[in-house]
């Protein structure tokens, strides 16, 4: 799994990237207050909301970071197909997820060093390579991304051809690294699901429903806030899984990760049923 989890991940990228193109990135421009919201939820507020669910934690400190490598992730690469799903606006669903894989290049080690200095301190054993983790994450986030986007753009064609196959296989390749990860670590999902699964359930419900009421309250329409809501509320866990597992070498780590890809699914399915709602279909509309 050590050698497969990075090139899995990166394929992953890769898939996001075949679906961009530098004209996407302007809608931060062109609509300022749901990006700028989207990406404030994502980057500030989710990791926050990590902060307060480890806060008084007195359990393992390897799943208190374990929480907060999870809420430092970019959004994962269901989010896109799930915001479709829910009619949420799916161009602000994809540029949120490139936006915050390519930021998490040094969000992530950034969330992770504060994290170890301010909430775990000298009690947790795990040392914070700050400058491995953000090498890593450059190598198998945002350069497959930029790959991607750069057939797009050269060999637009043949990515247009390429896309939803590959699309079709990172989904497939992201269910398999949660399922391997998954089955190493059983026996303390297991036996730790009444430790962490509440205060996972917390951090996802209260995500997502941040996401969507403060878009709401920034008289963001019902795409929009289906967008930033789902974008918040799943998660990347592959990259959880890699970051814990490939740069940190402690597979424990994963347990809340993949544990929140369990709750984030069923959580994201009752949302989906809630959105599409007639009521709230009018208000979309």
């Amino acid at each position: 799994m050590d050698k497969l989890l990075p090139l899995g991940l990166a394929f992953i990228m890769f898939a996001i990237g075949l679906g961009l193109k530098p004209a996407d990135f302007s809608r931060v421009f062109r609509q300022p207050r749901a990006m700028v919201a989207g990406l404030v939820n994502q980057l500030v507020l989710l990791p926050l909301l990590g902060a307060a669910v480890i806060a008084g934690y007195s359990g393992r400190p390897d799943f208190a970071l374990g929480i907060m490598i999870l809420a430092a992730s970019p959004g994962g690469i269901t989010s896109n197909l799930l915001t479709t799903l829910a009619g949420g606006n799916a161009a602000l669903s994809v540029s949120m997820t490139a936006l915050t894989s390519l930021a998490s290049v040094v969000s992530v080690p950034l969330i992770l060093d504060l994290s170890q200095r301010h909430l775990l301190g000298s009690s947790h054993p795990v040392a914070m390579p700050v400058g491995m983790i953000m090498g890593s994450i450059l190598v198998v986030t945002a350069l497959p991304i930029v790959v991607g986007m750069g057939l797009q753009k050269w060999k637009t064609r043949w990515a247009d051809w390429l896309r939803p196959k590959a699309r079709q296989m990172a989904t497939i390749v992201f269910a398999m690294i949660v399922a391997s990860a998954f089955v190493g670590q059983m026996d303390n999902i297991v036996g730790n699901f009444l430790d962490i699964g509440p205060r996972l359930m917390v951090l996802n419900v209260a995500t997502m429903a941040l996401g969507f009421y403060s878009a709401r309250a920034l008289k963001l329409d019902g795409p929009d806030a289906i967008a930033i809501s789902l974008e918040c509320g799943l998660q990347n866990a592959a990259l959880a899984i890699f970051v814990a597992v490939s740069v940190l070498g402690n597979p424990v780590l994963v347990v809340p990760a993949i544990t929140y890809a369990l709750v984030m699914n069923i959580t994201a399915g009752a949302f989906i049923f809630w959105a599409r709602r007639p009521r709230l279909s009018a208000v979309q509309d």
